[in-house]
């Protein structure tokens, strides 16, 4: 007989406020909170920051998105920053 598993605990539910900017988990992109959907599971709709055509998301994969103090730096290699010049008139 094999060993019984155990089913994983269901996923915490993020719930945001109406017009907080979330991340959709299985996309990557980030939206901003419109209102609960209306299926038989627990959706949201997200609309992209700067306006445009809303989407459907399970509630289980709304993300918050990190504030800026959370973020890690990202070093650019090969870059190199040009030199500020001022011209005097």
């Amino acid at each position: 007989m094999g060993a019984s598993r155990s089913p994983k605990p269901p996923k915490e539910l993020y719930t945001p406020r109406v017009g907080e900017v979330v991340r959709d988990a299985r996309t990557g992109r980030t939206g901003v909170y419109q209102c609960p959907g209306y299926g038989k599971y627990p959706t949201v709709f997200l609309r992209p920051e700067g306006g445009g055509v809303e989407w459907e998301v399970p509630a289980s994969e709304v993300e918050l998105v990190p504030v800026a103090g959370e973020l890690e730096p990202v070093r650019q290699s090969g870059v190199r920053s040009r030199p500020q010049h001022r011209t005097e008139l």
